[in-house]
């Protein structure tokens, strides 16, 4: 299972109770564990070893180039301040030649590290869709789970962020301890132990390795203030992520409803939800910024600081011609290498903090979906040619009955209206018998071959052509039926548009969509046709002649029908009435309609 769980019921239900923020530590440690894992122990990620270990190689590489410009910073400065022209030039030529070295490393590390971005994301993205996908999680997740937000965002975005970031900051934290190792190991053969004498005739006393422990304490101290100054980042950057989401999410809902909006003249209070939305996005983002103001003091004063004080710890020895130009030089460029290693969590805070927030939001994603396993619904049993449901009991999600002993059975070429008062549970019902409703129980049998099309009252279309909108889901059609349809059907006007893709939910008007709908069910030929007011939009003419064509070309297949019109009465065999609350009759339809 790709899916995992990192909660209690108890956890769970604590959380479901608040907006959560962050997530403690080790829990966001687990999950960060649990996303990695997978790839990186399967076959798939062969190719990404071999990226990894090329990428160690130029990092080892960069290190040796570092560490050769550390000891040539030596060697040009006593060149300079022995005032000898020729070995300059020469010094000059092997730092062109380190310098080339270290450029093309670099860019080959860069370019390596995307290729392996890119793998590793591409392999995680499509696992986690198919987690979201496969057995109507994405359908489900929205019923259960108060946790999860905006799952397309944690889908797009967060798992390249956590892709990006893991490989940027662990590369680099491991850079920093390889450095840190390399010019430690400089740092204390630079500082041996000396006695100087200070005024008054005090001598103070150097031990060895002094360099190395004052760039450890310098690096320690730097590390504890960072972490006591940047610790509100962590929700702070969860939050902005949901803030941010929460408005994409509502700009999303007011173009896809741009239709009813403006029939309702819905604007104003569309702006009204769009400000309150930015008006969070907003708020968070200055107690951000503020939060890396007071971060960004802390942390460029520590990066200036530190610039000068290997020079200020060297400078006495300089003066009192212990060591030469060449080697304060070499002692600088040592002491910011290690204390810029040892200081890994200062320069990156930020970075660990937003990689912390993206682990939490996806902790908690993959987590609903987990959840979601747990709701089994009522699968159908697909056996003999008929359609039929037994003692079916539907509830709402929250407890409430529906139906308490549902039961019905149709034969092929029959058909059956679902009536009932609004609010009774007709569509539930539906969903119960399509087999998505986690919230029912009872038997269900569908035909043992042939398939089975849900038809709704506002028809999905997905994007590109029209032509593959009528064939939908199992892809376009060309032979002729949909032109032969559209034709049947008044789409004439559309049939010269057929092969071009555009937003056709936006353009057609709902009764359009709904002939379409009958036209897929016309091409398809599924064995259990359910529609849900799948021709509430259209008019009783148009409504007959769809229903007349379904009874004309599909002779064996099953009909099942939501709707209120009386007229639809006449074109079904047997009815299922909710006769009262939580009581379903199926009975033939009564000869004097």
């Amino acid at each position: 299972m790709f899916k995992f769980s990192l909660f209690s019921a108890a956890d769970r239900a604590r959380l479901s109770t608040v907006r959560v923020d962050s997530l403690p530590l080790k829990t966001s440690i687990a999950a960060f564990w649990h996303i990695l894992k997978p790839y990186w122990s399967c076959k798939d990620s062969l190719g990404s070893w071999v990226l990894l270990a090329i990428i160690i190689a130029l990092t080892a590489g960069s290190i040796f180039v570092a560490a050769s410009i550390n000891s040539w910073y030596k060697d040009f400065w006593d060149t300079i301040q022995q005032y000898d022209v020729d070995a300059f030039g020469h010094q000059i030529l092997i730092f062109a030649g380190l310098a080339t070295i270290h450029v093309l490393v670099s860019v080959y590390k860069s370019f390596l590290c995307s290729r392996l971005a890119v793998s590793w994301r591409r392999w995680l993205t499509g696992k986690v869709m198919n987690e979201w996908l496969e057995h109507s999680t994405y359908y489900k997740l929205q019923l259960t789970d108060k946790l999860t937000d905006n799952p397309d965002q944690r889908i797009a975005d967060d798992l390249n962020l956590y892709v990006t970031s893991t490989i940027s900051l662990f590369l680099g934290t491991a850079t920093d301890l390889a450095m840190m190792v390399t010019f430690s190991i400089v740092l204390w053969d630079l500082s041996a132990a000396v006695d100087m004498t200070l005024w008054n005739g005090y001598v103070l006393h150097l031990p060895d390795g002094y360099l190395f422990y004052l760039a450890l304490i310098y690096a320690v101290l730097g590390t504890a203030l960072t972490f006591w100054l940047g610790k509100p980042l962590v929700k702070l950057n969860f939050r902005q992520q949901r803030y941010e989401a929460d408005f994409r999410f509502s700009l999303i809902r007011v173009r896809e409803n741009a239709e009813s909006i403006a029939l309702y003249q819905g604007q104003e209070d569309e702006n009204l939800t769009l400000r309150s939305r930015f008006a969070d996005v907003v708020k968070n983002y200055i107690l951000l910024i503020n939060c890396q103001k007071r971060l960004g003091f802390l942390i460029l004063g520590y990066m200036q600081t530190a610039v000068i004080f290997p020079i200020l710890i060297a400078a006495p020895l300089y003066f009192a011609k212990i060591i030469t130009m060449g080697s304060i030089m070499q002692i600088n460029s040592a002491f910011g290498n290690v204390q810029n290693s040892l200081s890994t969590l200062v320069n990156n805070f930020t970075s660990w903090a937003a990689l912390k927030a993206v682990v939490d939001r996806l902790a908690l994603f993959y987590d609903g979906m987990e959840q979601t396993e747990k709701l089994s619904c009522l699968t159908p049993a697909r056996q003999g040619v008929n359609f039929k449901a037994d003692h079916l009991q539907v509830r709402t999600s929250t407890g409430e009955v529906l139906a308490r002993s549902a039961a019905f059975e149709l034969q092929p070429g029959q058909s059956m209206l679902i009536r009932g008062k609004s609010g009774c549970g007709k569509s539930t019902m539906l969903r119960a018998l399509a087999g998505i409703w986690p919230y029912a129980q009872g038997e269900v049998t569908m035909p043992a071959d042939g398939s089975v099309l849900f038809l709704s009252q506002r028809p999905y279309l997905p994007q590109g052509t029209l032509r593959q909108a009528a064939g939908y889901p199992q892809g376009p059609e060309n032979s002729g039926l949909t032109e032969k349809y559209f034709a049947k059907l008044g789409l004439s006007h559309l049939i010269p548009l057929l092969d071009k893709a555009d937003l056709w939910d936006h353009i057609l008007s709902l009764g359009e969509q709904q002939r379409v709908a009958f036209v897929r069910a016309l091409i398809i030929k599924p064995k259990v046709l359910i529609l849900d007011e799948s021709s509430s939009a259209l008019d009783e003419p148009t409504e007959q002649l769809a229903y007349s064509l379904l009874h004309d070309e599909l002779k064996d297949s099953i009909i099942v029908s939501v709707g209120h019109r009386r007229t639809l009465l006449l074109q079904h065999q047997f009815l299922l009435t909710c006769s009262s609350p939580d009581h379903w009759d199926f009975a033939p339809r009564p000869a004097a309609v």
